[in-house]
């Protein structure tokens, strides 16, 4: 593989700021990989120039942190790639390995791999002998704060009903503080830790081994979309599995940007009277506009066309500001996936951007039919609405967000694989993309 200097990492990136943000002409200049350039960009957003240092020698990582990040990932935290960046990792693919031993072996594959002869085992500390005086009473006092409090930082201190994860957390910390102080602070007997590390035969072992694979590709998919993807398992057989293994899909209540300004006369009536079914492309797309936060206290506006037919994202354009443009240039580009002479309906609300003659007279020119939900009623809209709860629960609630520029980045990601990976219940399995071809066929 090759090595690049953080000096041409740091080359590339500032070229990339230099042209107005173009990842296309960066690629095209420097002949790198795609995928090499956005990292770069991102580590550097992250963690500034130090995030592109070059990292010499090989660096190991100890039981407890390959821990820390391995169940940040399994809970949702974060993805491969955002915990690479959180952690501070060359990449993410050092982190699928652990995934996969962690799947394999549990808390033993993570820890460091024995040199020479396989038979002898790690050394582990043991318990010091019983003070003699005031100064060992005091060394004694002091390993057993420094262990219960790495422990409780791993499981907090609730963690009595929760002995698989509190055995789990014991083995991680056993190379650096002895077993029996370990359990007296967990207040676990010992044969109920050996119990919980011994390897088990698991019979819905490989089952669970595809709920991994499929939760790391797409941590937003329920219990309903995983059965889609195996065919042929109990569904209520996946949901008790995905439970028990923590990988639940959180929700979140999306914060809705409104753009609707005083009073408003009757520009279009509600033409699709909350029936999103379409028989073909481009027969009613629904349009609004959802606003994101980053850390730095800067907004970004989002504003996207859905074709009801098969849920697909045709065409968005986002901006730092609410205004006239953001909704033209989205619209122009919708313009050009349309077929002259087709007849189309476009929904939206009654947000001041669609009562705007330049809007209705681009509609008017095309051959496009306006239709507009009622006052307060986000209803009218409900498919739209509930995309954008979509977009967020999956790629922004829970996650880290410096800048609008992550987000920009975030958003094309999440509307690639949107249209054309993510699987949809009513498309009969198929992503957006696929179910248009396959209806074109």
């Amino acid at each position: 593989m090759t090595k690049y200097t953080q000096a041409f990492k740091q080359q590339v990136v500032d070229f990339y700021f230099q042209n107005h943000e173009s990842l296309s002409i960066t690629f095209k200049h420097f002949n790198l990989p795609n995928e090499t350039v956005r990292h770069w960009i991102v580590q550097f957003k992250h963690s500034g120039s130090s995030g592109l240092a070059v990292r010499h020698r090989k660096q190991t990582y100890s039981p407890e942190f390959k821990f820390n990040v391995v169940q940040s990932v399994l809970l949702g935290q974060f993805s491969g790639r955002g915990a690479a960046l959180h952690f501070g990792l060359s990449s993410s693919k050092m982190i699928s390995q652990w995934l996969k031993l962690f799947e394999k072996q549990g808390i033993n594959g993570l820890l460091p791999k024995l040199k020479g002869r396989q038979t002898m085992k790690p050394k582990y500390p043991k318990m010091p002998p019983k003070p003699k005086n005031r100064l060992e009473e005091l060394e004694l006092e002091n390993l057993r704060l420094r262990a219960e409090n790495d422990f409780l930082k791993k499981l907090g201190r609730d963690y009595q009903t929760r002995r698989q994860e509190a055995a789990e957390a014991i083995q991680a910390l056993r190379l650096r503080y002895p077993l029996t102080l370990l359990l007296e602070i967990a207040r676990i007997p010992r044969s109920v830790f050996f119990y919980h590390i011994k390897p088990k035969t698991d019979k819905d072992e490989a089952l669970r081994a595809e709920i991994r694979k499929i939760k790391a590709k797409h941590p937003e998919y329920g219990y309903r979309r995983v059965k889609e993807v195996l065919k042929g398992v109990n569904h209520k057989k996946i949901q008790r599995i995905i439970r028990e293994m923590g990988l639940q899909v959180k929700s979140k209540k999306c914060r809705k940007y409104n753009a609707y300004r005083g009073e408003v006369g009757r520009i279009a009536e509600n033409r699709l009277k909350r029936d999103f079914t379409a028989s073909k492309p481009n027969e009613k797309w629904l349009t609004d506009i959802t606003e994101f936060k980053a850390e730095d206290g800067n907004k970004l506006y989002f504003s996207p066309i859905l074709d009801t037919f098969n849920n697909e994202l045709i065409a968005h354009h986002a901006s730092q500001s609410p205004n006239w443009a953001l909704v033209e240039t989205m619209l122009q580009k919708a313009l050009k996936k349309r077929s002259k002479g087709e007849k189309t309906i476009l929904h939206s609300d009654q947000g001041w951007h669609y009562q705007m003659r330049a809007y209705r007279r681009i509609l008017q020119e095309n051959g496009i039919v306006q239709s507009m939900s009622r006052k307060g009623n986000c209803l009218d809209n409900a498919a739209m609405e509930s995309f954008f709860g979509r977009m967020k629960t999956e790629r922004f609630y829970g996650r880290s967000f410096k800048t609008v520029d992550e987000i920009k980045i975030m958003i094309d990601e999440y509307v690639h694989y949107y249209n054309e990976e993510r699987i949809q219940l009513k498309l009969k399995g198929l992503s957006p993309i696929q179910y248009r071809r396959q209806s074109l066929m």
